[in-house]
């Protein structure tokens, strides 16, 4: 009699641990989202001039997920694009859309891969205008062209790092600009000196590793950081 209350109990246990094993392994959909946050100086009135930076373009050749989760064991996946995956930060709109299933559970740390750029494509495009004067105003282009792989741990709405994602509620996962980090060693004065190119018959500030190379320093080096992902 004890013999067969223990294997009852045994069964019943494993019972209870296949389903949760199981329930661990249900898919959660995550899809890739974009957005960014424009950059805006105030009028400098020594100078009569002001600066914005409110667009954006990204290229992404693939991307890679590295999840830690409390129970059911961690997981991970890359994925690279037969198309380089470019979006528009300002509008979200993008060329294809990505999504990806991942167990359900509640993860501690997801940290991502994001590999930007390729061969004849750019990493990133940012566009703005500067306030030359109280009518003249003139472009700016900050142009990132080398292929660059950073990897940038992901936080929920709360700027926390713990994600619970479940199976009936599809979550995202939007790579969010930080403009106003990249742009927080540049004032307008040093846009309002800065050499111009002329593009399309238009005169503009364009700024990449060959042209105003001393703003473009300033930038290069904080793009890492610039860029988060925050999962939803």
């Amino acid at each position: 009699m004890k013999n067969k209350l223990f294997i009852g109990l045994f069964v019943s246990v494993f019972a209870l641990y296949s389903c949760e094993k199981d329930e661990l392994t249900l898919p959660a959909e995550v899809t890739l989202e974009f957005a960014m946050e424009p950059f805006h100086t105030e009028t400098d009135l020594k100078i009569n001039s002001g600066f914005d930076v409110d667009q954006g373009i990204i290229t992404l050749e693939g991307l890679e997920f590295d999840g830690r989760r409390e129970q059911g064991g961690d997981y991970f996946f890359a994925r690279n694009f037969e198309l380089p995956l470019q979006a528009e930060l300002h509008s979200g709109s993008a060329n294809q859309q990505v999504s990806f299933d991942v167990p359900q559970g509640v993860y501690n740390r997801i940290e991502m891969d994001l590999s930007l750029g390729m061969e004849n494509e750019f990493a990133l495009r940012l566009q703005g205008r500067f306030q030359r004067g109280p009518v003249d105003e003139i472009p700016v282009v900050f142009e990132y062209s080398f292929t660059e792989r950073i990897r940038i741990r992901a936080k929920n709405q709360d700027d926390q790092e713990q994600i619970v994602l479940k199976k009936d509620q599809p979550a995202t996962a939007t790579i969010l600009m930080d403009v106003p980090f990249m742009f927080q060693l540049v004032n307008p004065g040093m846009i309002q000196s800065a050499h111009t190119t002329t593009i399309n018959n238009e005169e503009v500030i364009l700024i990449t590793i060959d042209h105003n190379t001393e703003i473009f320093n300033l930038l290069a080096p904080r793009l890492e950081k610039s860029i988060r992902v925050i999962i939803e």
